[in-house]
């Protein structure tokens, strides 16, 4: 079993595609360019889960931005506290969310795992 593999949530019933556990960092933007940095938690075809965009209100469509992707559109379908669900206006390739891993996952922050973690 390879590392990515080991990075994918079950699909749970209502969900269209499995998601993959990422720490990505991108940017929307909101219909009134306001640049919004955030972290993208998980990632789909469909859509992504990112911490940072609690100023969103649902129904809103936003651009997102992260490296090595063209600017997608997407609905805000859910926000709690400092995270908020995204669903992508035209669903990504499986190759494209690969991809998107593989280049730009952020290194793990230190101590990530308690205090003998990684320094």
């Amino acid at each position: 079993m390879t590392r990515a593999q080991l990075a994918i949530l079950p699909i749970r019933q209502g969900r269209k595609a499995e998601r993959r556990i990422v720490n990505l960092a991108a940017r929307l933007r909101d219909p009134g360019a306001t640049l919004i940095d955030v972290d993208i938690l998980n990632l789909s075809t469909d859509g992504f889960m990112a911490r940072g965009a609690s100023q969103l209100e649902v129904g809103t469509y936003v651009w997102l931005r992260a490296t090595g992707l063209e600017p997608q559109n997407c609905k805000v379908v859910w926000n709690e506290d400092d995270k908020a669900g995204f669903e992508f206006t035209t669903p990504l390739h499986g190759a494209t969310v690969e991809l998107i891993i593989l280049n730009n996952r952020k290194p793990v922050p230190k101590n990530h795992f308690g205090p003998m973690g990684l320094r």
